[in-house]
């Protein structure tokens, strides 16, 4: 059995005043679906906007990455260990 039937045969055995909500809360669904994906689509562009902000200032241009990446591989002493 698919979901649309299950979902249609129970609403029929529903009484009338409780399809109406349950039509009410399908409304209220779709609506709501409506506005999270403008709001990420809105999101989205901010984000855009964003990232080419700091693409644009570069900010790690003075970084020598194999400089940084060998500080990053030096041995450290653990702490709490002699």
């Amino acid at each position: 059995m698919n979901l649309d039937r299950a979902i249609q045969q129970h609403l029929e055995k529903l009484p009338l005043s409780l399809q109406s909500e349950v039509l009410d809360y399908i409304l209220y669904l779709e609506q709501k679906t409506k506005k999270q994906s403008a709001s990420d689509s809105e999101r989205r562009k901010h984000l855009a906007i964003a990232l080419q902000k700091v693409a644009a200032m570069n900010p790690y241009a003075e970084i020598d990455p194999t400089a940084w990446l060998q500080e990053q591989r030096t041995d450290r002493a653990l702490p709490g260990r002699d």
